[in-house]
């Protein structure tokens, strides 16, 4: 019974992909399978890298679209949107606004401004504000391209992998024809299967990793974009409340 189970196992196998890739694996030298474990725990990380970063910088475009309409629907004063900026913890938009309130709080630029005139204000806040910008728009940016590293270091070391693979399926095989002196197809199995499985495999986990690497970093590049144009239209608000203060 077990083995019409196994053998059953093989059929769905072979009548969904045209091989048996079980075959295939047991017929692969240690060499071979140790590369395919290998290549299978890249596999592995990398896919939960991406559905971890997935919904990590998902999250983040939602939270960082909810957090704009609020700001656009309020009143523009900025302690409403300091408030406001609390209820959306993974928004970059939201961080940069709540280090640039607190760094204006802890000046207290808007009162006092080292007993500076109006312009004296203006620029020692716009030198300030903009360190808090970089600062935070560095920390943000850091922590959005975290563990992206894993699919690209993925995207270039599993095709090597496989590469190192099939060339050794590859010597295996031509060894095997050289020392029996006929073709075998039993004697060729072993090298062949670790040829062809270590390709398959390379890119299998190549070609995932590449294609989600691509998009979370335009989906982050995006983010940077709008980080900057936030940061500039905060800095022109801040401005303006100093010199609003000073009249």
């Amino acid at each position: 019974t077990a083995m019409a189970q196994s053998g059953a196992a093989g059929g769905n196998m072979r009548g969904w992909l045209g091989v048996d890739l079980f075959q295939m694996i047991r017929s692969a030298d240690v060499l071979g399978k140790t590369c395919l474990l290998i290549l299978a725990g890249f596999s592995i990380v990398s896919w939960g890298v991406i559905v971890y970063k997935y919904l990590h910088i998902r999250q983040a475009v939602v939270q960082t679209d909810d957090f704009v309409g609020l700001c656009n629907a309020g009143s523009g004063n900025l302690d409403e949107a300091f408030k406001v900026a609390a209820d959306f913890p993974v928004s970059p938009l939201a961080q940069i606004l709540r280090e640039a309130y607190l760094e204006l709080e802890l000046e207290n630029w808007y009162r006092e401004g080292y007993h500076l005139d109006a312009a004296g204000r203006v620029d020692l806040a716009k030198i300030g504000i903009e360190r808090v910008f970089d600062r935070t728009i560095t920390n943000e940016v850091t922590h959005l391209e975290s563990r992206l590293t894993v699919l690209a270091t993925t995207t270039s070391v599993a095709p090597f992998i496989g590469l190192f693979g099939t060339v050794w399926g590859i010597m295996v095989a031509f060894q095997s024809l050289g020392a029996s002196g006929e073709i075998s197809l039993s004697s060729l199995a072993p090298g062949l299967s670790t040829a062809l499985l270590t390709t398959v495999g390379g890119l299998f986990c190549a070609i995932p990793a590449s294609i989600f690497y691509n998009v979370l970093t335009t989906r982050v590049r995006i983010l940077i974009a709008r980080m900057d144009a936030f940061s500039l239209e905060l800095s022109n608000i801040v401005q303006k409340q100093i010199l609003k203060q000073a009249a």
